[in-house]
């Protein structure tokens, strides 16, 4: 007798177990999130998309390698103390780290950047880099600027061309 009452309760305690509030978790569980959006550090002052007309350029100026620049302004608004990280990718590839393909064979477009915020300075432009600018005022203006050259020693056929630049923006 003393056996089966000693069974029948660990039978009732164990049902009990199983079913108390102890032995599970509750069906649901909460998480507050919250948070805030806030503004970049940065503006840019500049179209995201832009086209850049480059003037014509005669096969004698492109044989003597004396084309001229022309220029693309990428100024930045900023908090002070803010960095503008920027990588330019070629789109259409590029014969070296500077210079562009394009549509036309045996011509390129040569790129130079230059960090005009307080003294022209050129800055060491390679296709695919990141370059860290650190903001200390509340301003930063870039130069772009792109050339025609001759990639090889023909020169190239006359006619119209194209190339396309990237540029990746990360503000901190």
């Amino acid at each position: 007798m003393l056996a089966r009452l000693s069974l029948w309760v660990a039978l009732v305690s164990a049902f009990t177990l199983c079913f108390s509030a102890a032995s599970y978790a509750g069906d649901a569980a909460q998480l507050d999130i919250t948070g805030t959006l806030i503004k970049p550090p940065c503006t840019a002052s500049f179209p995201a998309s832009q086209s850049v007309d480059i003037p014509k350029v005669n096969l004698n100026s492109l044989r003597s390698d004396s084309t001229d620049w022309t220029d693309v302004a990428l100024s930045f608004q900023c908090i002070k103390g803010s960095q503008v990280h920027v990588r330019f990718s070629a789109g259409n590839g590029s014969f070296d780290s500077s210079t562009l393909r394009t549509t036309l064979d045996k011509l390129g477009l040569k790129t130079r950047l230059s960090d005009m915020t307080s003294t022209a300075k050129v800055v060491d432009l390679k296709l695919g880099e990141q370059l860290i600018f650190p903001v200390e005022d509340t301003s930063l203006t870039l130069k772009l600027s792109v050339r025609p050259v001759k990639t090889g020693e023909e020169l190239p056929a006359i006619g119209s061309y194209s190339s396309t630049l990237l540029m990746e923006i990360v503000y901190l």
